[in-house]
């Protein structure tokens, strides 16, 4: 059996921990530069330094990083520590393999086989990752995108601290706008914009019913005031895109589910594993 060793042990080196054939490949630590994880445990699977991790000579280092600098500078200190064994890159990875975007494909064949109908939503739009997406699978429906888009709204970012949920900030995804966004749609006539904060943003579509609904909103208030919103005005088969549901970074999401579901019942919900911690939640 192979052994692994994964540089970086935030919310991506722990999500790609998730990833490995423990069939073939036993996880022996993880390395990581900040000194107050050294010593701890993850899953079971000990941090130590990036130097003693390389120590134990594993078959495979798996830097698992997004930033490219970072990424160059755990793989130079793996290598002064004397490691010659094969090195994985997540930056280089995450740029080929998205696991979200491809659950989102097979959910919208699902919803278009199965005649699911309703309009398609999102709520956390950013700068339009998700969004054009959304509108280049279902170029036919109606894409309602709800955001501030002006980043984080000061109500939420109390109840986020209150709540130690998160660092969230003002200013916080502040660097985007409506032309943004519109610009990278390959149908936006099919696009209706809601700026504003949710759900007050959603005023007059009482009515509306959903089959496909991203919510990427971050933070505990917009997400439990989604899943209010949205769960509901699903169609039977329609579907969720819950982002953050395991995130480290974004503790809110998961405790807006727990909150929703203490007042509602459980959600037919399925995490995944993907470096976000998304999960999908289906009407039935």
């Amino acid at each position: 059996m192979d052994t692994i060793i994964i540089l970086g042990a935030g919310q991506f080196g722990q999500a790609c921990a998730g990833l490995i054939n423990t069939a073939h490949t036993k996880l022996a630590a993880f390395g990581d530069n900040n000194p107050s994880l050294r010593g701890s445990r993850i899953a079971g699977v000990p941090v130590m330094s990036v130097e003693d991790a390389v120590l134990l000579q594993p078959d495979c280092a798996f830097i698992a990083v997004t930033d490219a600098a970072r990424t160059a500078q755990l793989k130079s200190q793996a290598e002064a520590a004397g490691f010659k064994g094969e090195f994985l890159l997540l930056d280089r990875l995450y740029r080929r393999f998205d696991i979200r975007s491809a659950t989102l494909l097979r959910m919208a064949r699902r919803i278009t086989q199965t005649g699911v109908p309703g309009h398609i939503a999102e709520l956390g739009v950013y700068r339009g990752d998700l969004a054009w997406q959304l509108n280049a699978l279902f170029p036919h429906r109606p894409l309602h995108l709800f955001d501030t888009f002006e980043g984080f709204d000061p109500r939420d970012i109390r109840e986020e601290t209150k709540r130690e949920c998160s660092r969230a900030q003002e200013g916080d995804f502040s660097d985007t706008s409506i032309s943004c966004v519109r610009s990278r749609l390959p149908y936006p006539e099919r696009a209706l914009f809601h700026k504003g904060y949710f759900p007050e943003s959603a005023a007059g579509l009482e009515a509306c019913r959903y089959a496909l609904v991203s919510l990427d909103a971050d933070l505990y208030a917009p997400i439990l005031a989604g899943l209010e919103y949205f769960y509901p005005r699903l169609h039977e088969g329609g579907m969720i895109l819950l982002h953050d549901y395991s995130s480290r970074r974004f503790r809110g999401a998961a405790q807006a589910v727990d909150d929703y579901e203490k007042i509602h019942g459980s959600l037919p919900l399925v995490p995944l594993c993907d470096l976000h911690g998304t999960a999908v939640i289906l009407r039935i």
